[in-house]
Parts: C-alpha cells; structure tokens; sequence
C-alpha cells in the first residue's frame, strides 16, 4: 500500500496540473453532466412555452461585471427558447455597463434569424432606479428617445407597439441585488402590481432565498437562481452552452477535490500503521 502513503508526499504541482486539466477539458468540450431540474426552473420554462408567437418580452439587465458568469448565461438559454417561440424582445438596463450585456446576449437571437428594430431592441441604460423604472411602465417614450446604437425609437417599429408595461406579455429581471441598480423587489412594484405584467426573476444564486417568497407568493411566474438554473434551462432547451460548461467544470473540480481527500486520508492510515508497527516489513 505504498502508493497511498506516496500521495501524503505528492508535489503540489502535480494536483494543480490535474485540476487545471478537469477545470478545461469539460470548458472546451462540455460533457453534460446530469443536472436535475428543479421546480422553479421548471415554472420558467412552462410559462414562456405557454406564450403565444409574437409576444414581446421586456428584459432588465441589472448587473455588474462580477456578476456576468451567473447571469448571462440565463439570458443566453432564455432567448434561445424565444426563438423557438417567435418571442420578441426589449432589453433595458439599469447599471451603465448593461447595455453591453445586453448586446453580448442578443447575438443569439441575431444568429437565429431575428431583425434588429423589428424583432429585438437594446433601448440601454436609464439612471434613477425605481423612479425612472416606473415612468418608463407609464410611458416608454418618455425615457427612451433614442435606443443605445442612437436610433430614434420611433423609426423602430417594435417600439411602436409598446405604449407602457402593460404591453409586455411578460418582464424579467437579470439582478444581482440593490446595489446601485434597479432591485427585484422594485420590479415587482413597477410590473406585477402596478400593471399586472407577467414577471419572472433571473438573479444570483446567494439571492436565491430572497426571491423566492415572490414565487410561493403566486407574484412571479419562476425564478432562475445562479449558474445551475442556468443549466437546467439549457437542457430543457436543448443546448450545452456557458452553463452547462461551468457547472460541467465546477463539478469535475469537485470529484478531484473529493477523490484526493479519499486518498490523503487512506494514506494517512497506513502511515500510521506502518509508524505503530502495525504493517510487518
């Protein structure tokens, strides 16, 4: 048992290299590893299938840069079901860098087809949070003369259609908490209970806990929570994308993390063994 009692000696170098290698093999090529899909995730997904071809989404890119792992992916899965649904979509941001989220995101639906002005619009960044947030539900136009690329928003026919929040079949949220952005709590308000609209809560997964009484509440239709609600929604989508990419990594990371520890300590054992003279020589 030799062997074991090497890995108490083994040079750090050595894990680190595996490590590296469990973090990038499945990062290039995702294994799509079972993920179990949860209710919440669940809700989500019926309630867009369940929208008629058409619709038009309003989408609130509210987060920060550290954030980006977490919820760019929801929104990539997410517009990916639109497409299959011939949803349209209206981003708004309320952190100046979401506009650039935004745009990063919406190449899937450019990719699949979709028209920019006609199918999709990047209106960008509002300041003044909740209170602009709600005279925008009131009137679009009021806040947005120009979209982010500087068209004016009545030569866009999309725009057209939207008179206030109540034109939106559904909104959401990609939040990661009040911070300087637009909160969950304040779309609530300014969607569901103002207007009625839809709305479904994309935030961070250590928000998770703070959002989910809207969802036992019956107020929002689902809730994404972290990188694995975004991995969930892409198998039910059918793709292996960032998520299923990160969560494949995490996952692998841990095994070898585990796996070592196993072996430490069995090391560990026979070592002791062989000092209490217990392994005859």
């Amino acid at each position: 048992m030799r062997i074991f009692e090497k890995l108490q000696n083994l040079d750090k170098r050595v894990f680190y290299l595996l490590m590296a290698l469990a973090i990038a093999i499945p990062t290039i090529w995702p294994l799509g590893l079972e993920v179990s899909i949860t209710p919440p995730v669940r809700k989500t997904y019926d309630f867009v299938e369940s929208l008629p071809a058409g619709s038009i989404a309003l989408i609130g890119f509210d987060y920060e840069p550290g954030d980006e792992i977490e919820l760019s992916p929801q929104a990539k899965a997410l517009f990916r079901h639109f497409a299959a649904k011939r949803i349209r979509v209206v981003t708004i941001a309320s952190y100046p860098v979401g506009p650039m989220f935004a745009d990063e995101c919406l190449k899937v639906l450019k990719d699949l087809g979709y028209e920019y002005g006609l199918d999709y619009v990047n209106l960008g960044y509002y300041a003044g949070g909740e209170s602009t947030l709600a005279a925008f539900a009131r009137d679009p136009s009021s806040i947005f003369t120009k979209d982010w690329y500087g068209n004016d928003i009545s030569s866009l026919p999309l725009m057209q259609e939207i008179k206030s929040m109540a034109s939106f079949s559904m909104a959401m949220t990609l939040n990661d908490g009040p911070t300087g952005g637009t909160g969950t709590h304040e779309w609530v308000r300014q969607s569901v209970m103002a207007y009625g609209t839809p709305f479904v809560i994309g935030c961070t997964g250590v928000l998770a806990a703070n959002n989910m009484p809207y969802l036992d509440a019956g107020q929002v239709k689902g809730v994404l929570s972290g990188l694995r609600a975004a991995a969930e929604y892409e198998k039910l989508v059918g793709i292996k994308g960032d998520a299923t990419r990160g969560m494949d990594a995490q996952s692998m990371g841990h095994v070898l993390i585990v796996l070592f520890v196993l072996l430490g300590n069995i090391g560990m054992v026979f070592a002791r063994r062989r000092s209490n003279g217990g392994e005859k020589r």
